[in-house]
């Protein structure tokens, strides 16, 4: 059983009596930034978040992050600028950072950007999240309609994917649909299941690549995610 309940302004949804979660409104949107329990009780008694009142205060960004802004006037003249996105400063305070030679960003397992619950934020390199923006949001994607793949002055099609920077060449195909797979079954072997893997109608798949996904996906091996 769900319950919601509307607490000082917020909204929260009871999942269970162990479960919390809070809906924080949005000064300049009708959306709202979900969550946990945990978060909102440190942001509701965080001294200094009480003074500016950032719970009352959170703005929804141009680029969708949900995020806490204000500027404030120097002695000396000109403006301090003070801003906290709340998804990095979760992660901050509550998500493990996992070691890395690499620069760590901070993510969402689901995409949403405004599903701040612990659970579904995580860090990630940028190659990690850019694996895991769909196909329509990201220039990889080629006028073939399928991202790592591209038409031939032949009429055929080549496929290749890149890893570290670094192009790897897949094979030339007779279809669009073909080069598409072998991009998806090199990606699934390096990166796991990622929501970058191209989309092909059932119509064009063959038995065999269902053969070889589900190999891949039982190994497990090299899967960063």
């Amino acid at each position: 059983m769900i319950l919601v309940i509307k607490l000082n302004g917020y909204i929260t949804i009871k999942l269970s009596i162990f479960f919390m979660l809070y809906k924080l409104p949005l000064k300049n949107s009708d959306k709202m930034v979900l969550v946990s329990e945990d978060v909102y009780e440190h942001l509701s008694r965080d001294p200094y978040f009480k003074k500016v009142q950032l719970l009352q205060n959170l703005r929804i960004h141009s680029y969708g992050y949900a995020f806490y802004q204000k500027n404030y006037p120097k002695p000396n003249g000109g403006y301090k600028n003070i801003t906290i996105y709340l998804h990095r400063y979760i992660a901050e305070k509550f998500v493990q950072k996992p070691p890395s030679g690499k620069r760590l960003l901070v993510t969402f397992y689901n995409g949403d950007r405004l599903d701040c619950r612990i659970d579904n934020i995580k860090w990630a390199t940028s190659s990690q999240i850019i694996r895991n923006i769909p196909n329509s949001l990201t220039a990889e994607t080629t006028m073939s309609g399928y991202r790592g793949v591209y038409k031939l002055p032949s009429g055929n099609f080549r496929s290749a994917i890149f890893k570290g920077k670094k192009p790897f060449e897949l094979g030339v195909y007779n279809t669009a649909e073909e080069a598409a797979l072998a991009y998806n079954i090199k990606s699934i072997e390096w990166f796991g299941e990622t929501r970058s893997l191209n989309k092909v109608p059932k119509e064009y798949i063959p038995e065999s690549y269902a053969s070889k996904i589900e190999e891949l996906l039982n190994k497990g091996a090299n899967f960063m995610r």
